[in-house]
């Protein structure tokens, strides 16, 4: 009686194409088999700190070796890190006190390191200006606040009031006054408040002017 021949005394004598049909009929492997082609997104090469993102919307940033996942808390983490960290690159404050804090908050610096500023901005003739640059700002955020207030008023201002009482009726009020004069004395304001708007914005234009030729256009916002 002849020998069995075992499969894989076969195997080598089967056609490739028709093997190739076997395995993937019997769901036999052939570790000899290689693919050729693509097969995904190729890595690509990148520097530390580099940020991007890949095929599925994921974002990455590039560390010394590795990289790791960027996520919405990271960039609200880095965010708040600004608004609450000292800006000055020169600044030696460890711990920051409920004065820093607010400071920083306000004007991106701690208190010392604001001291040092503002002084070297005196030292140099650049402070007169930049105090008026500031008060000129306040008065024109003041004004215009004030200027849609009375704009406000201008289009609800009536002869008759309705107020809604704790039981939902409602109460009818009659001013007796000379509600077109009323309404003349408020044009008569915002009038006032745009003349005042726009010598406050020359006025800032100005004290920015000098601020680029003293070399502080950062003090600028």
């Amino acid at each position: 009686m002849a020998k069995r021949t075992s499969w894989d005394q076969k195997n080598k004598s089967i056609h490739k194409s028709r093997k190739k049909i076997i395995d993937t009929v019997f769901g036999r492997e052939d570790n000899t088999q290689h693919t050729f082609g693509y097969e995904g997104e190729a890595e690509q090469k990148h520097d530390v700190g580099d940020i991007w993102t890949d095929k599925d919307g994921k974002t990455w940033q590039q560390r010394d070796g590795y990289k790791i996942s960027v996520t919405k808390f990271d960039e609200l983490r880095e965010y708040l890190k600004t608004i609450t960290t000292c800006s000055s690159n020169e600044c030696h404050t460890d711990k920051y006190d409920h004065i820093d804090k607010k400071l920083i908050a306000k004007t991106g610096m701690c208190f010392i390191c604001l001291q040092k500023y503002e002084q070297s901005l005196k030292d140099d003739g650049t402070w007169p200006y930049y105090e008026d640059y500031k008060i000129s700002k306040n008065k024109l955020s003041v004004v215009r606040e004030l200027k849609d207030k009375y704009e406000s008023a201008l289009k609800d201002i009536s002869n008759n009031l309705e107020m809604v009482n704790e039981d939902g009726t409602i109460s009818n009020w009659k001013w007796d006054i000379d509600i077109e004069q009323v309404k003349k004395d408020i044009q008569s304001d915002i009038d006032g408040a745009y003349t005042a708007i726009e010598l406050l914005l020359k006025r800032i234009g100005l004290l920015e002017d000098k601020l680029i030729e003293f070399g502080h256009p950062e003090l600028i916002k």
